[in-house]
């Protein structure tokens, strides 16, 4: 990228549409949404219009960088053809293909956050195992058999560990006062260092894992990575942040908004790889700032206001 990039969250899209604010088509820089919005945007009831908004402000799409096995290499292109239009068809199309849903944890994700509902809970492993077998239905029967055999050994194991969670319940402030917060002082944190901040509280009660660990950035298990990219680590630390009060949401806690959360997440993530990131949400303005102050990502977050605030 030449010119300095700015990444738009998805509410100013809706700001632009609501004659908020008016961004032009800038010269000296570039607006710039990603796949992200695409999401957000399919789960609208008019998808044209938040399309249309992107295309009147020459709006230009991020894309992370993969390798010949569809994994992030830690880098990000700007695509400068193509309006968002056609971008969205072709994203559509391509997410059509997939069969298992990005939705499935997430009675598991509401529950351990203190809320969500425990049926829905207790139908996970029934669910996972179902979508699994769906999309290996056309697999060689040897394959299919096999994955039959582990599935018959995991999912029994999977009930008890969420029999488990169930029977515990989920009381979040008796989670973070596990976690060495029982005064509820990391919702406060404020200041330079945030993430050490909330390190120097939790920290004593970790000891067997490091700041980086614990927070996303170094997961044991990397899933194949040698290294974990940091766009993972970013999307992995807001859902610590979630879980131990650091700017969260009441929405966290509720199965339907989830998907919402999850594109916070992930704006914060791509916003990374841009020169700064525009939004109206204090809350991710304020997890932007820790996060790419503590790994030294130069990104600039910015929250901007409007005549309704």
């Amino acid at each position: 990228m030449n010119k300095p990039s700015v990444y738009i969250d998805q509410n100013v899209i809706g700001l632009i549409l609501e004659g908020e604010i008016n961004l032009t088509d800038q010269p000296d820089f570039y607006w710039v949404y990603s796949t992200e919005h695409f999401a957000e945007i399919s789960r609208s009831s008019n998808a044209a219009k938040y399309l249309s908004a992107l295309e009147s402000i020459g709006a230009k799409l991020l894309k992370l960088d993969l390798d010949h096995n569809f994994k992030i290499i830690g880098t990000a292109q700007l695509i400068k053809h193509g309006a968002p239009s056609q971008h969205y068809k072709d994203y559509i199309e391509a997410i059509g293909g997939v069969d298992i849903s990005e939705n499935l944890f997430d009675p598991f994700l509401a529950w351990i956050n203190g809320g969500g509902h425990k049926g829905l809970l207790e139908k996970l492993p029934d669910n996972l195992a179902e979508q699994l077998l769906n999309i290996t239905k056309d697999l060689p029967e040897e394959h299919a058999s096999l994955l039959s055999n582990r599935l018959d050994v995991l999912t029994p194991e999977f009930n008890r560990v969420i029999e488990q969670l169930a029977k515990q319940g989920n009381d979040i402030s008796e989670s973070r006062k596990s976690m060495g917060d029982g005064k509820g002082a990391i919702g406060g944190i404020s200041g330079e260092k945030q993430i050490l901040q909330i390190w120097n509280i939790i920290g004593p009660t970790f000891t067997a894992v490091s700041c980086e660990q614990f927070f996303g950035f170094d997961p044991i298990e990397k899933q194949g990575y040698q290294k974990w990219p940091i766009y993972l680590g970013i999307v992995g630390c807001c859902a610590v942040m979630d879980l131990i009060g650091f700017q969260s949401e009441r929405k966290c806690r509720k199965v339907e908004k989830l998907p919402n959360v999850r594109s916070d997440s992930n704006h914060i993530a791509m916003g990374a790889f841009c020169s700064a990131i525009l939004s109206q949400d204090k809350r991710l303005i304020k997890r932007a700032k820790a996060i790419y102050e503590y790994k030294k990502i130069g990104t600039e977050a910015l929250l901007i206001n409007t005549n309704k605030e």
